[in-house]
C-alpha cells in the first residue's frame, strides 16, 4: 500500500483547491522518499532475521508502518508542518516496506515442502499486488480524501501483528540453528502435517539433522567482516548475489515501479480521454490476477521459462507505448486520431504490468529466499533488497526530470532498451530453482565452478602433454 499510495494521493495534492499547494519537485519527493528509506529497512531486517528470528521480525516491521500511516492521515494544512508530516510518514512506511521485503519469503523457503515452495514463495508478491490494488481502489472511491485512505491503511499492519502472534510459529531452521532442536522438531511436525505423537518421517528427520549440523555453529559464532568475505568468495555465494542484484537492477530500471508510483499521472499524460483512477485499478487488478496465476505456474513451468516470457512481453508492450508517444510527439498522430486510439496506450500499460508480473516483477522477490546459502541468507537478502530499492528511489525520483529533458516518449524508449538488455541477460544467466532443495541449489552454483575449473585443468594437461 505504501508503493501505490503516491499514485492516488499526488493528483489531488497537486489540484488547484488543495492546501497547501504541492509543486512537481515536492511531489517527486513524496513519491520517492519512501523508496530511499526502504533500503534502511532492508538492512535492519537482515540482522533482525538472525538475531530475533523470523516470527518476531515479521511482527516488529509493522510498528513503523502504523506510526507512518498515522502521521500521513493526520497531516496539518499548515505549509511547513504538512511537509514535515508527509515526509516523515512516507519515510516510516518506507522503512516498514523495506523490513517486509524478505522475512516472509525467507520463512516460507524454510518451512515449506520443496514441492510447495515454488508456489508459496510467490505469495509475497500476491500480498504486494493486493496492497497496491486496495490502495488504488480506495483512491478511486475517495479521490480527494487521501487522508482517509492513509487512515484506513493503518488497519492492515495492526491486523498483521495479531495474526502472526496467534497463528505463525517460528521457523524450524532458525530454531535448529540456535540449538532449540526439540522445538524445531515440533514446529516441523506441525508445518508438515505430522502428528505430534509420531516420530518425524526419515526424510524430514534427515532434513532437520542436516540443518542442525550445518547451521548451529554458524549462527552461534560471531561473524566478522573477514569471515563474511571468505564466504562470499565461494561460487555458491557470489554467483547468486551477482545474478539477483542484476535481476533487481533490470526490474527497477525498466520502469515497472515508475508505473506503480505514477500510474494515474502517466495515464493522464498520455493525452487519452480515460479516467486515470479507473486505469490504475485495472492495472492493480491485472497485477493481482497474474501474481495468483504465477504462484501455480511457477511450480509447473519453473522460473526460467516465466522470466523469458516476461522479458519478451515487457519489451514488446513498453515498445508499443514508446512508439505511440513518439508518434504523438512528432505530430505523426494528430490529437483527434490519438484520442480515437486511446485503447492502444492503455492496453500497452496493462500488458506491461501483466507481462512484468509473470516474471520480472514477482520472481526476484521469490528467489532471494532460495538461492543464498544459510550462512549469509539474512545479510544477503537484506543487501539485495536494499540495493533494489536504492535503484527504485533513483528511477522514481528521476522520472519527472527525465520526462522534462527527454519527453514522455524518450523516457519509455529508455525503459524499452533496459527491458531488452535485461531479458537477454536473464535468459543467459538465471538459474532454475523450482523443485530443488536449498542444498541442491547451492551445490548447482559450486558444481558449475568446479566443472569450469576441471575443464581448464584438462586443457592445460592436454597442452602440456602435446
Amino acid at each position: 500500500m505504501t508503493l501505490g499510495f503516491s499514485a492516488v494521493a499526488l493528483p489531488p495534492m497537486q489540484g488547484d483547491n488543495h492546501r497547501p499547494s504541492v509543486s512537481n519537485q515536492q511531489a517527486s519527493w513524496i513519491a520517492s522518499i519512501a523508496s530511499i528509506s526502504i533500503p534502511a529497512g532492508c538492512l535492519m531486517i537482515g540482522g533482525l532475521l538472525d538475531q530475533v528470528g523470523r516470527r518476531r521480525s515479521m511482527m516488529l516491521l509493522n510498528v513503523p508502518a502504523i506510526l507512518g500511516w498515522v502521521l500521513i492521515a493526520t497531516t496539518s494544512e499548515h505549509q511547513h508542518l504538512f511537509f514535515y508530516q508527509i515526509y516523515a510518514g512516507r519515510l516510516l512506511t518506507g522503512i516498514a516496506t523495506g523490513m517486509a521485503s524478505t522475512p516472509a519469503t525467507v520463512y516460507l523457503s524454510e518451512v515449506a515442502d520443496r514441492n510447495l515452495r515454488g508456489a508459496l514463495v510467490t505469495w509475497t508478491s500476491i500480498g504486494i499486488s493486493l496492497g497496491i490494488l486496495i490502495v488504488y481502489i480506495l483512491g478511486a472511491i475517495l479521490q480527494e480524501n487521501w487522508r482517509v485512505v492513509a487512515g484506513l491503511s493503518i488497519c492492515f499492519p495492526a491486523l498483521s501483528i495479531i495474526c502472526i502472534w496467534l497463528l505463525v510459529p517460528e521457523s524450524p531452521v532458525w530454531l535448529a540453528s540456535k540449538g532449540y532442536i526439540q522445538e524445531a522438531e515440533l514446529v516441523m511436525k506441525k508445518m508438515r502435517g505430522v502428528s505430534l505423537e509420531n516420530n518425524l518421517p526419515e526424510e524430514l528427520q534427515q532434513e532437520l539433522d542436516t540443518i542442525a549440523q550445518n547451521n548451529n555453529d554458524n549462527c552461534r559464532q560471531h561473524r566478522s567482516w573477514r569471515d563474511l568475505m571468505k564466504i562470499l568468495k565461494k561460487p555458491e555465494s557470489y554467483k547468486p548475489l551477482l545474478i539477483m542484484n542484476a535481476f533487481f537492477f533490470f526490474q527497477q530500471w525498466s520502469g515497472i515501479f515508475v508505473v506503480v508510483f505514477y500510474a494515474v499521472s502517466i495515464v493522464k499524460e498520455t493525452g487519452v480521454s480515460f479516467d486515470g483512477y479507473i486505469a490504475s485499478v485495472l492495472i492493480g487488478i491485472t497485477r493481482l490476477i497474474v501474481s495468483i496465476v504465477i504462484s501455480y505456474a511457477s511450480k509447473k513451468y519453473g522460473r526460467r521459462i516465466l522470466t523469458n516470457i516476461s522479458g519478451i512481453g515487457m519489451t514488446c508492450s513498453i515498445c508499443v507505448l514508446a512508439a505511440f508517444l513518439t508518434f504523438m510527439n512528432d505530430g505523426i498522430l494528430r490529437r483527434e486520431t490519438a484520442v480515437s486510439l486511446n485503447w492502444i496506450p492503455i492496453s500497452a500499460l496493462i500488458m506491461y504490468i501483466l507481462t512484468s508480473s509473470i516474471g520480472f516483477l514477482t520472481l526476484p522477490w521469490a528467489m532471494i529466499g532460495e538461492v543464498f546459502p544459510y550462512e549469509i541468507r539474512g545479510p544477503a537478502c537484506g543487501f539485495t533488497t536494499c540495493l533494489a530499492y536504492i535503484f527504485s528511489f533513483i528511477i522514481v525520483k528521476l522520472y519527472p526530470e527525465m520526462k522534462d529533458v527527454w519527453g514522455n516518449h524518450g523516457v519509455f524508449i529508455f525503459y524499452t532498451i533496459i527491458a531488452l538488455i535485461g531479458s537477454i541477460t536473464m535468459f543467459k544467466y538465471l538459474p532454475e530453482t523450482q523443485g530443488r532443495t536449498l542444498e541442491q541449489i547451492q551445490q548447482n552454483f559450486s558444481k558449475k565452478e568446479m566443472a569450469q575449473e576441471e575443464k581448464v585443468v584438462t586443457e592445460i594437461l592436454l597442452t602440456e602433454k602435446t
